[in-house]
């Protein structure tokens, strides 16, 4: 059941994105919301830490720097990657559409 809302959902959300303009609006939402991940991670580093973290025990605050880690090297190493590689190719693609208008 999970699966199929999960594979309806991506899917609604990719078709969303067939236009240009809407796939930049999605990737400025996406690192907009990225932003998150280092407001958490710089209030539970900060010495002394954030009010909000200092009010959970150590083991806890141990453990949502090691999730909010994981969860930044995540983003850093598949979607980054991902987003740049889609980006260079989506470059390409109109590098060589202006060649040809060029060429004309």
């Amino acid at each position: 059941m999970f699966k199929l809302v999960f594979d309806n959902m991506l899917v609604t959300r990719l078709s969303s994105l067939d236009s240009p303009a809407a796939y930049v609006t999605g990737l400025g939402r996406l690192f907009t919301d990225a932003q998150l991940l280092d407001e958490h991670s710089k209030a539970l580093l900060a010495q002394p830490v954030a009010p909000i973290y200092a009010a959970f025990p150590a083991d806890v605050r141990t453990a949502a720097e090691v999730k909010l880690k994981r969860a930044s090297e995540f983003f850093a190493t598949v979607v980054l990657t991902f987003v740049i590689r889609d980006l260079a190719q989506l470059l390409d693609k109109y590098a060589k559409k202006c060649e040809k208008w060029l060429e004309e």
